[in-house]
């Protein structure tokens, strides 16, 4: 099949086996794909049909929006919105018919889901998000006891399906982790303690499931890690001191065609702001990607692609559509050769940790960032 100029591909067999390996150590607790934000650059919906495909139990959007892309492409999956939505009847009543659960960690919110599910006649399902040292969103562990106690008594056309909160630091730091975790567990037993209780208790992200096991509940949330990343190099380390044979297989790639080629001669510059000038005749070669397509500003001068087995730097800064590489050293070369971005050669690799260390970032930005428009292909 003929690739567009541009493209990224998704291997389904490497998300199907990081899937599996979750699933052989998290033993019988449920899943929740965190498909937010594209699913981290992959494509939302597709990826949530494999999700579906591979009987995951449950998908975690940002917000209603990509809730309803998903339940408008066929979704049936349980769907919790995680973040935030607008308090607009129109949205709202879309998530009540629609079985879409929400998050809710305001007053003002549990105020309108209840008036709009008595209209409808429906009751909504709502996870109360509790604040345990995030400062982010949710309600402050330490008045959370309260809020509930109000709300569940108050609120008699909505269910409280579940309870959440957020880890601050689960890939570098477990004692802060711990911390927030015993804050969740005090807060959960008091309200046992007074009949209060919970269908769903989820707390771990891909770094807690794998390192702290005593924060799995019965629902764990897996984002970067189901995708083939690592969240980072001290839960990997972790990881396969307690699970050795634990591998977690990058799931994207990400290449684009020669557009040009030339031989310039020396002392010519290369690209915006005339920051680089050869040293010698060079042959360049002009791929149809830059920070548009999600190739970083930073990488320029730094990056590199493969080509034919080669790697060849970047030449200059990174313009919006465009980056110039060195193909001196690859021969038989023409327009519409492949050039790899991210993935992998015969002999040479680029990772997307490769391409995080080079800018000062982290893996979830690589990919993130990669435009949505870009297609994708699962292979």
């Amino acid at each position: 099949m003929s690739r567009p100029i541009t493209w990224v591909e998704i291997s389904k067999k490497a998300f199907k086996q990081n899937l599996e390996q979750f699933k052989n150590v998290l033993s019988g607790t449920k899943i929740m794909l965190v498909v937010k934000s594209n699913a981290y650059g992959h494509g939302m919906l597709p990826m949530a049909k494999l999700a579906e495909k591979f009987r995951i139990n449950w998908l975690g959007v940002v917000n209603l929006e990509e809730a309803r892309k998903l339940r408008e492409g066929g979704i049936k999956t349980p769907i919790l919105v995680l973040s935030y939505y607008q308090l607009n009847k129109e949205e709202i009543n879309f998530a009540i018919k629609n079985d879409i659960r929400l998050v809710v960690y305001s007053e003002e919110q549990l105020k309108i889901l209840d008036n709009l599910s008595k209209r409808e006649k429906q009751k909504l399902k709502v996870h109360l998000k509790i604040d345990t040292g995030l400062s982010r969103l949710g309600i402050l562990v330490d008045k959370a006891d309260s809020f509930i106690l109000k709300s569940v008594k108050k609120y008699k056309n909505l269910i409280f399906e579940g309870i959440f909160s957020h880890f601050a630091a689960s890939e570098e730091n477990l004692m802060f982790s711990q911390f927030q975790l015993d804050r969740f567990n005090e807060l959960i037993q008091g309200l046992e303690r007074k009949n209060v209780s919970f269908p769903l208790k989820h707390f771990a992200c891909s770094a807690a499931s794998l390192v702290l096991p005593n924060s799995r509940f019965n629902l764990v949330r897996l984002g970067i890690a189901a995708y083939g990343l690592w969240p980072s190099s001290k839960t990997k380390r972790i990881v396969l001191s307690k699970y050795p044979n634990f591998t977690l297989h990058p799931i994207l790639s990400m290449y684009t065609k020669i557009v040009q080629l030339k031989r310039i001669p020396a002392n010519s510059f290369v690209g915006y702001g005339c920051t680089y000038k050869t040293r010698k005749p060079t042959i360049i070669a002009v791929l149809p990607v830059g920070y548009w397509e999600g190739y970083d500003r930073g990488f320029s001068r730094k990056g590199k692609v493969i080509i034919k087995d080669k790697f060849c730097p970047v030449l200059g800064r990174v313009c919006m559509n465009m980056i110039i590489v060195d193909v001196s050293k690859v021969k038989n070369l023409k327009i519409g050769d492949r050039a790899i971005i991210i993935g992998k050669s015969e002999s040479k690799k680029i990772s997307v940790d490769d391409l995080a260390k080079m800018i000062g970032t982290i893996n979830y930005e690589i990919v993130t960032r990669i435009n949505p428009l870009i297609p994708r292909f699962y292979v």
